[in-house]
Parts: structure tokens; sequence; C-alpha cells
């Protein structure tokens, strides 16, 4: 075993919390230094960066200690279970899985709804097949570049006379409202 040299010499006295190593009272040491050093504390004491410090010290006293963020929701109604007692099956209210259950106990009656294609009318129809054909001819007529040219006319017009025509036959949000009570909302 390796025994420590103490460069001080001699041996260690008892350590208590108010002792000094060299063997007087820390609190006494304390006292005759601030003694000596009277004036110079006094000039610190009273410069601008310790009243920059004091004003700091003072304005960080005032900032909140707690938030709002930092309470769960159970500090503000009246919460069964705490927050730090909570598991994934303690929920108490109904699952999405329950929808029918729900539903039957508020008698909410849904009816899905039946969508319905109707009747196509055939310009639309062609205006589609144009904007569909023009897009996918632009495309194709890049692999054929002796072509390019007379294709890409020919299928940017079809593209354009296609989604102009679509534009054109497109009515607006108010003009399929059924009735007073329709507010536009579309499933």
């Amino acid at each position: 075993m390796t025994d420590l040299n103490n460069s001080n010499g001699g041996e260690l006295p008892d350590q208590s919390p108010n002792s000094n190593p060299d063997g007087g009272d820390i609190d006494s040491a304390w006292a005759a230094f601030a003694e000596a050093h009277a004036d110079d504390l006094k000039d610190v004491e009273h410069s601008r960066s310790a009243k920059r410090f004091e004003k700091h010290a003072q304005r960080k006293e005032k900032e909140a200690l707690l938030s709002v963020g930092d309470l769960d929701n159970g500090v503000f109604v009246d919460d069964p279970v705490p927050l730090n007692r909570r598991g994934p099956r303690d929920n108490t209210r109904s699952s999405w899985l329950d929808t029918d259950n729900v539903m039957d106990r508020y008698g909410d009656d849904f009816v899905p709804p039946n969508p319905e294609i109707g009747p196509v009318k055939a310009s639309k129809l062609v205006f589609w097949v144009l904007l569909v054909a023009g897009i996918i001819g632009l495309i194709a007529s890049v692999f054929v570049p002796a072509l390019a040219a007379m294709l890409g006319t020919i299928f940017g017009v079809c593209a354009l006379v296609g989604a102009a025509g679509l534009i054109v036959q497109h009515k607006g949000h108010t003009e399929t409202r059924n009735g007073y009570t329709d507010d536009g909302a579309r499933v």
C-alpha cells in the first residue's frame, strides 16, 4: 500500500465544520479578513457591477417560479386519477371502436352516404378524354424526336381544349346548393 505524502508536514487537525486547517476558527478568520479589508469590500459593494447584479437578482426573484404549462389538467378540473398514475388502460371514455354503441346511445340516426355517379354528360366526357389524351401525347412526343414539333402542337392543343372545356362547364359551389339549409358541405 502506498503512503500519501503530505507536503505540509505534521498531522492534520480534527476537521470540524467551523475549523480551519491551520487550527483556527473559520468564523473568526472571516471576521478578521472582513475587518482588514472593509474599505475594499465597501467599494465593491457600491460599484456599478454590484448594482447591476442586484437589479438582475431582483428581476429573477420576480419571475414566475411556476408556469401554466408545467401543470396538468388535474390541477384545474376534478382529476380522479393523478397524472403520474395513469396508464394506457385507464381511459374511461368510449373508444373509437365503439362508434355504433355511442351513436345508439345518443340517438343519432346516421345514414351513410350512397354515392351515385349518375348520368355523365357527353360533352364533359369528351373534354376529359381530350385532356388526358393531350397530356399523355405530350409526354409520348418527347420520345419521338423527329415528329416532336408536330405531335407536341397537336397534343398541346388537345390538352388546352380539354382543360378549357372542363373549366367552362364547372359549376361553382353556390350553384350546386339545393335549398336554404344547404350550407355546401359535401361528403
